[in-house]
């Protein structure tokens, strides 16, 4: 363990608005993972928020099948997400993801992994049956809201350590520095990185911007009549998605204006 607390900025936690603490939390684990510190070195807690955070934006955008096709129902991110949800006190909500869960139990290993490994849309049997519980998910967040939930779990939780913003990339870049093999970790993480992630580094050197964070992959995003993942990230000028063509990527800003078209053919398929 190289951080037991959860870390967040103070301007966070005066805030009113609910999402900001959260966020704060997320900001500062991106900040560490950028760092190449591990999940089983950070605090679990904090992790509890991060994944219930990411559940909740999953099932919102695209169902709960969504957020299995993501995941590919991973077996870290399933257990902090359960163990968050009843840390919270989330008792609805834990009742109805241990239902949408047991819905996977209707699969055969083979049924899952094709769902896992298939097209996401079109006719998908598996994916409709996963999704049989969202309109209980979404009236449900109307009396039991997640973002409430979450923030307020995290600004009454004894492992909170608060620091003024500008403080926090020091205490990461503190913590990175205790990694023992961390020239290792950089070289590992060089060659592992997804697709898209290169991509979107190869965008923003071509823009001259500074890659903030990859915030999440849209499979819903319609381009040219086909549906197609929109992965959405944040620079140092703002926010950003990119769609992968195969031979050619396209970079847009928030207003779906194409500012960049690049050609990666030569950054390899992780598959």
């Amino acid at each position: 363990m190289l951080i037991d607390n959860i870390l967040i900025s103070k301007q966070s936690l005066d805030s009113d608005d609910h999402y900001d603490v959260i966020m704060s939390n997320i900001d500062s684990l991106n900040g560490l993972f950028e760092h190449y510190v591990e999940y089983d070195e950070v605090s679990a807690e904090a992790l509890y928020s991060y994944f219930v955070d990411y559940y909740l934006a999953q099932v919102n955008n695209g169902g709960f099948s969504q957020f299995v096709y993501n995941t590919g129902w991973d077996a870290f991110m399933v257990k902090h997400v359960r163990e968050g949800l009843k840390a919270m006190n989330a008792t609805a909500h834990s009742a109805l993801f241990e239902q949408s869960a047991d819905l996977i139990d209707q699969f055969s290993d083979e049924q899952l992994e094709q769902f896992l490994e298939g097209e996401y849309f079109g006719e998908n049997e598996q994916r409709d049956i996963l999704n049989a519980f969202d309109d209980q998910f979404y009236a449900l967040n109307d009396s039991e809201d997640l973002i409430k939930i979450n923030s307020r779990w995290l600004k009454q939780h004894p492992k909170l350590q608060v620091v003024d913003e500008d403080q926090i990339l020091t205490i990461v870049e503190q913590v990175a520095a205790k990694i023992p093999n961390l020239e290792q970790r950089k070289q590992q993480a060089a060659e592992n990185s997804p697709r898209y992630f290169k991509i979107i580094q190869a965008l923003c050197l071509q823009a001259g911007q500074e890659l903030d964070r990859i915030t999440i992959g849209d499979p819903s995003h319609e381009y040219n009549g086909q549906e197609i993942v929109a992965w959405h990230f944040l620079t140092d000028a703002g926010h950003f998605y990119m769609l992968d063509l195969g031979d050619q990527a396209l970079m847009f800003n928030e207003n779906d204006q194409q500012i960049i078209a690049l050609d990666v053919s030569h950054i390899a398929d992780e598959s």
